[in-house]
């Protein structure tokens, strides 16, 4: 008892662990895969990585490169391409870079950066694909201002797309796609060389990688939308 008379309330014991502040693994894991990921990543410290490199035929840039899988397929697929993927999850960055590893690819790097500041990165007119794949969707009217894709956004993607440079999207939401859409159409310079709005039935022909957020949606039988729209020259 207390001195107020009231019962004495009995405290469960704590184990020391569990006050100890939560730690991702993987925040340790980040620096130990210099060669393919920079997790303080700077502009010159991606362009000296780059020129350290075989010269490279195309440059091609993945706005959220999730576990890595689609930009260690087209690493493979294309060694004389370039692939930069932008990530912020330690986990996935820690996960692309140990198959990066595996796979010895010495044209693939990971940054972990926001994807809306990849124009930072690369001098205007020099980048030849961007790929946004699944991008978070903001279903909701009043967030819609927060999707990847908006009209500042595809001015600075204009600005660092080579003249014949191409965007392309992949995404399961009929709405952001269809947002997306019309944003394009009201911008000269972008002209569409490729849509589906069923990928896997009906989409054009080519190399398809398809990503992990893909696989889940397409198993559990979603379609999958998918857009190609080149920027064309001044006055096109």
């Amino acid at each position: 008892m207390t001195e107020s008379g009231r019962p004495q309330r009995e405290h469960a014991l704590v184990p020391p662990s569990a006050l100890r502040p939560a730690v991702n693994p993987y925040c340790r894991s980040i620096y130990d895969h210099p060669t393919h990921l920079l997790p303080e990543p700077t502009p010159e410290l991606l362009a000296a990585r780059r020129a350290a490199a075989p010269r490279a035929r195309r440059l091609i840039v993945d706005l959220g490169s999730g576990s890595g899988n689609f930009l260690l397929h087209l690493g493979r697929e294309f060694p004389s391409d370039h692939m930069v993927g932008f990530e912020l999850r330690f986990k996935r960055l820690v996960k692309s870079a140990r198959k990066l590893e595996k796979l010895a690819l010495p044209n693939v790097w990971l940054l972990r950066e926001g994807a809306e500041n990849f124009d930072a990165y690369f001098p205007p007119g020099s980048v030849d694909v961007l790929c946004v794949n699944f991008p978070d969707p903001w279903p909701k009217r009043s967030q819609w201002k927060k999707r990847l894709i908006a009209p500042a956004m595809l001015s600075r993607m204009e600005e660092v797309l080579k003249d014949g440079g191409l965007l392309r999207l992949k995404t399961d939401h009929s709405g952001d796609f269809l947002h997306t859409l019309a944003l394009l159409r009201t911008r000269p310079r972008w002209k569409i060389r490729g849509i589906s709005n069923d990928l896997h039935r009906y989409g054009p022909p080519g190399l398809h990688v398809q990503t992990e957020f893909e696989r889940l949606f397409t198993g559990k039988g979603k379609a999958i939308f998918y857009l190609v729209v080149e920027k064309t020259g001044e006055g096109a």
